[in-house]
């Protein structure tokens, strides 16, 4: 069997906050990139569904089951025999996070938190919870523990990174992928034989980054395809799959590579920054297997980071016959870097400019006349 996340149970009387404590500690830790499964026990039992939808009657028609998924999210109503161990419910629903919170559960065998509020109707000593590594109050408790306040969740978010979760995954250990073998449809011409600024795009690319990734480079271009002469680091490999777009490229490339992640950039994007690239490469939590930007509320698939535990979704996708970027993502682990957060160290994104056309060339090029371009 896999290796478990950690487990935390919070635990105190109806009435301490331990619910409006957790929502503030899980808006930090999922902003640290840590990955949660949330567990509450509910002893006086609970209709997630709403009377009417179509999961609803079916699973009072008789169902055992009901799952609900659509691209976001995924829920399952079932019935049980009796209350399933929290260390069960890790087992089936918490092998791809990295931290396990349960609200509850205090006869559990698991690392607890004292919850405790002044005002609250009953209170519950530290003596009758057992695993006890820390409290939670609006008031000094006399335990040798750490102790964090019940309106300031800071603090206990950082005490479960150090103590839990252990530090991200950061400077992964990546190649850099570059693709070369698209048809240049809308441009007209081979994009790979670009001149940007002078000099052949696809050759400053591999010179400017390089550094980024200890000299590793991986040029996916077509079969029998002619490039321009690259600096010697670079290493040109045939597309494994060239009928089969930016999926294929990326197959390829997780396949070829030496290093557990790859960084996947295509060649007509002449204004990537290599000191963005590298903090790209240190986001997420130690766990993700694709670290991928969003910008104005889409996926940059060209200008992400990918695991090689992504082979395995990405053959059967394409087994499939879906060919999209996207189309296999909900099998792994993403780390989605939202806009705020990554235009607070790259500004506008220039990072993700695509010459297309003449014209986005252009544009390019007035853009990287605005900016020395790091080398």
């Amino acid at each position: 069997m896999a290796e478990l996340p950690r487990v935390l149970s919070f635990v105190g009387p109806s009435g301490t906050g331990k619910t409006t404590f957790l929502e503030g500690l899980v808006c930090i830790l999922a902003d640290r990139g840590v990955r949660l499964l949330l567990v509450k026990h509910d002893v006086h039992g609970f209709e997630m569904d709403r009377p009417g939808k179509d999961s609803y009657r079916l699973k009072h028609a008789g169902a055992s089951r009901v799952l609900l998924s659509n691209a976001q999210q995924l829920a399952l109503v079932a019935d049980c025999d009796g209350d399933m161990p929290l260390l069960d419910l890790v087992e089936r629903y918490g092998a791809d996070v990295d931290l396990v919170l349960s609200e509850g559960y205090r006869r559990s065998g698991m690392p607890k938190i004292l919850v405790d509020r002044e005002a609250a109707p009953s209170h519950l000593r530290v003596d009758e919870v057992d695993q006890l590594v820390a409290v939670v109050s609006d008031r000094k408790l006399d335990v040798p523990l750490p102790h964090f306040d019940l309106n300031d969740p800071g603090p206990c978010a950082q005490f479960l990174c150090e103590e839990f979760v252990g530090p991200s995954q950061g400077g992964r250990d990546a190649t850099l992928v570059l693709l070369a073998g698209g048809h240049s449809v809308r441009m007209g011409r081979d994009k790979a034989f670009l001149e940007f600024q002078g000099q052949p795009l696809l050759a400053a690319l591999v010179e400017r980054l390089s550094p980024a990734f200890g000299g590793r480079v991986l040029v996916v271009r077509r079969p029998g395809q002619d490039l321009p002469d690259l600096p010697g680091n670079a290493v040109v490999v045939d597309d494994l799959l060239p009928e089969h777009a930016a999926l294929g490229g990326l197959y390829t490339g997780l396949t070829l590579a030496r290093t557990p992640f790859v960084f996947l950039a295509a060649c007509d994007m002449p204004l990537l920054d290599p000191e963005f690239v590298q903090w790209l490469l240190n986001q997420g939590s130690r766990a993700s297997d694709v670290v991928i930007p969003v910008r104005d509320g889409y996926l940059e698939p060209t200008h992400a980071v990918y695991g090689y535990r992504c082979l395995g979704a990405i053959k059967r996708a394409l087994l499939s016959g879906e060919f999209r970027m996207d189309a296999w993502l909900g099998s792994v682990r993403v780390e989605r870097i939202g806009q705020e957060s990554w235009s607070a160290v790259h500004g506008e994104g220039r990072s993700f400019v695509n010459a297309n056309t003449d014209e986005d060339l252009r544009r390019a090029e007035d853009l990287a006349a605005q900016v020395t371009l790091p080398v």
